[in-house]
């Protein structure tokens, strides 16, 4: 996705996670949390998704974050469907169980009064923690990739320290330039699924902001020899499970991040 092959939901979203607690929060952790809850919802019911949102949801999340429980939420619908997959979802992340969990409590009561929520077929939900990323300051919509890898046993650290050579730097750069939001490396905290995933994921502010790092990742792979770009592939085939990558693109309706 997005050919960097390092951007890449449902994670969704704990790129969003970058940020210090507020004073009234906990000492920060290291690696903040983000909640994530999916749901497939009716075709009938998609139109209904974002006005459900800013009269339940929107409130408790925009309280939650003035007073620094938060430091990040949003919203989001899948632009690339599957038939087992979800249609929607809403994110929030905090520096500690304690913000989370308040958050998730107030949320299972204001969604009461979701209809579309009310339609949904399916449901999921995803407790991640970050172990990389950075973000900015912002608000509003935007669009969220997400790139799911499969490790193999053992090579966790050796993946992250290959991402940290060959893509956080780009990653970085397009932060500073505002064609980037925020990206982070997720994993499962509460773990649903292998603990060998990670999820990559990177906000941007538009269509043509994901164009802008297209043309940025194709540049910095021009510049390396075609021997470079084979010692690259040998080294992510070693521990990367084979066929297993896996991609998410969304529209994010709402977000706000600290």
């Amino acid at each position: 996705m997005l050919k960097s092959s390092l951007v890449g939901l449902a994670a969704l979203a704990c790129v969003l996670s970058a940020g210090a607690a507020a004073a009234a929060q906990p000492a920060a952790a290291a690696e903040p949390y983000t909640y994530v809850a999916e749901w497939n919802i009716p075709r009938g019911q998609w139109g209904t998704f974002a006005a459900d949102f800013d009269a339940n949801t929107k409130p408790v999340l925009e309280k939650l974050a003035a007073a620094g429980t938060l430091i990040s939420w949003g919203a989001y619908e899948n632009i690339v469907h599957t038939p087992n997959g979800y249609s929607h979802g809403v994110w929030w992340s905090a520096t500690s169980y304690a913000g989370i969990e308040k958050a998730r409590l107030e949320l299972v009561k204001s969604a009461s009064g979701s209809t579309s929520l009310s339609a949904a077929t399916a449901h999921r939900d995803y407790y991640l923690r970050s172990i990389a990323g950075a973000g900015k300051t912002s608000s509003g919509e935007g669009y969220l990739s997400i790139a799911h890898y499969l490790l193999k046993p053992g090579k966790g650290q050796e993946w992250k320290q290959m991402w940290e050579k060959n893509s956080k730097p780009l990653l970085d750069e397009l932060l500073g330039k505002g064609t980037l939001l925020a990206y982070s490396v997720d994993v499962e905290d509460v773990h649903t699924d292998s603990p060998m995933w990670r999820h990559v994921v990177t906000v941007s502010p538009s269509a043509a902001a994901d164009d802008q790092y297209v043309a940025a990742d194709d540049a910095a792979s021009a510049k390396l020899t075609p021997e470079e770009r084979r010692t690259r592939g040998l080294m992510m085939e070693a521990v990367l499970e084979p066929g297993a990558h896996r991609d998410d693109y969304a529209r994010i309706l709402r977000f706000w991040q600290k």
